[in-house]
């Protein structure tokens, strides 16, 4: 086989892969997009699902004091203990917030950090 037929071939082939990645991707927002429905109690009012684990730093030192300053529901979550949770909102990275509207359906989700003034937006926009 010739170095061109060769250099050909692994051209198809990165290129197959990173098709491969792109479906992937596409397949992963599809189901974030699903995920953002139920929640499965409905307490009448707005409230945040908010996702940590024991050693995330930045949980502790910025999302729980952002969330100390938030009038509202807070209903912290281990996202390790809690899995199948983390997953329905694909969570796989935390801080993750999810506000919670009204009738129960996910109506916000942040990966990472979120500030105070984001979140009291996001609970407002629930109401």
């Amino acid at each position: 086989m010739s170095f061109e037929v060769q250099a050909a071939a692994l051209g198809l082939t990165g290129a197959a892969v990173g098709l491969t990645a792109v479906a992937a991707r596409l397949t992963a927002w599809h189901a974030r997009r699903r995920a953002v429905g139920e929640v499965g109690t409905s307490s009448g009012e707005p409230y945040i699902l908010y996702f940590t684990t024991e050693h995330c730093s930045t949980c502790r030192t910025l999302q729980e004091p952002a969330l100390r300053r938030i009038e509202a529901t807070i209903r912290k979550v281990d996202a390790i203990a809690e899995r199948e949770l983390a997953e329905r909102y694909a969570v796989f990275t935390v801080p993750s917030t999810v506000v919670v509207a009204r009738d129960g359906t996910a109506a916000h989700v942040n990966y990472g950090y979120a500030p105070a003034d984001k979140l009291r937006k996001q609970l407002a926009a629930t109401a």
